[in-house]
């Protein structure tokens, strides 16, 4: 359908409210995520692009239902109640991912991407195919999009960490993820895991030194009020899915699933953008809040690399096997001699 047919669809719907009550939509989606119900939040922004189109698009007969800030549980729970169909959708982190699919782990690992756009050839492409179709295999859920939140960096309230030594004795906050503990501790430091919905009464009440976490996400949530120091190291690339249960998506009438698809291309598509500009602006707002910025030099970034990346990338070679990551390294590979041949 056409973007004008799709303003018109719209304006009939709206005018229609006026003159009779509004019909109750055929299906409702839940769609639940993790960050908070404003704009400056990629994951809400695609949330909201996908809602309006996908109520649009199917004039009505879908009605989507948004539960932010973790109204709909830990990102766990989250994925789980989709899984069991509770609910229909969610967006998740790659943190979370391993749990119902191991070889997500791959995801996590650290320097695997160079920039977003590296990222985004690779996940769309026919790695990221690959990816999807066993994720839907194991888990009977559906990836329909790859956002993300920026490139996690390293954050803390003792000192300026310029290199991998300055980190030895700080506690840092890391996910449930062995690969990202894996990569802390290889780093010098503690790694704590620690849920997401209690990062900032950790850092409050000290019982971790620092977090790892993009720039944008770290500002979103105000976990600047209780930090003063941030490392531009840029070692994780912060992937966040959006999914649907695969059940009710093959319930639905195949024009409505057609909806479903196009509307999640046009969210991923804002999705992406909301996230990759707000990393870049909050660093200006970091840096009015009173954090003191550091960006390593290309030798010190190299330190951070050498020291962080091969203990994380064997742990993924022992829990997934050779091919998983082979074949994404290879795409990885491709996908930045690709972007470099234009």
């Amino acid at each position: 359908m056409s973007f004008m047919k799709n303003v018109l669809a719209a304006g009939a719907v709206a005018a229609a409210v006026f003159v009779q009550p509004a019909a109750a939509a055929e299906h409702v989606i839940r769609l639940s995520h993790g960050m908070p119900e404003a704009l400056d939040s990629g994951q809400h922004a695609w949330a909201l692009v996908f809602k309006e189109s996908v109520e649009a698009r199917s004039a009505g007969k879908i009605e989507v239902r948004i539960l932010g800030n973790n109204a709909g549980g830990n990102e766990r729970q989250q994925l789980e109640r989709v899984q069991n169909g509770i609910n229909q959708m969610l967006l998740v982190s790659e943190i979370t991912q391993p749990f119902f699919f191991k070889p997500a782990l791959v995801l996590g690992t650290p320097f695997l991407f160079s920039s977003s756009e590296v990222a985004w050839a690779t996940l769309d492409g026919p790695w990221g195919k690959k990816y999807n179709e066993a994720f839907l295999k194991q888990t009977g859920v559906r990836i329909i999009g790859h956002i993300e939140s920026g490139f996690r960096s390293l954050f803390n309230s003792k000192k300026p960490i310029k290199t991998p030594t300055d980190l030895v004795g700080l506690k840092i906050r890391t996910g449930e993820n062995a690969i990202h503990m894996a990569m802390v501790k290889a780093l010098g430091a503690s790694p704590t895991p620690v849920s997401w919905t209690e990062v900032y009464t950790a850092l409050q009440q000290k019982v971790v030194d620092g977090m790892e976490n993009p720039p944008g996400l770290f500002y979103s949530m105000k976990f600047f009020e209780q930090q003063k120091y941030l490392t531009l190291n840029k070692h994780l690339y912060s992937v966040h899915t959006a999914m649907i249960n695969e059940g009710f998506f093959q319930a639905l009438p195949a024009d409505l699933r057609g909806v479903v698809i196009e509307s999640a291309g046009l969210a991923t598509t804002i999705g992406r953008s909301q996230a990759f500009l707000l990393e870049r602006a909050s660093l200006k707002k970091l840096k009015d809040a009173g954090i003191q910025i550091y960006e390593p030099t290309p030798a010190e970034f190299d330190l951070f690399r050498k020291a962080g990346q091969p203990p994380a990338l064997a742990l993924v070679r022992r829990e997934v096997g050779d091919e998983w990551i082979d074949s994404a390294l290879k795409a990885v590979a491709d996908a930045e001699k690709s972007l470099r041949s234009y």
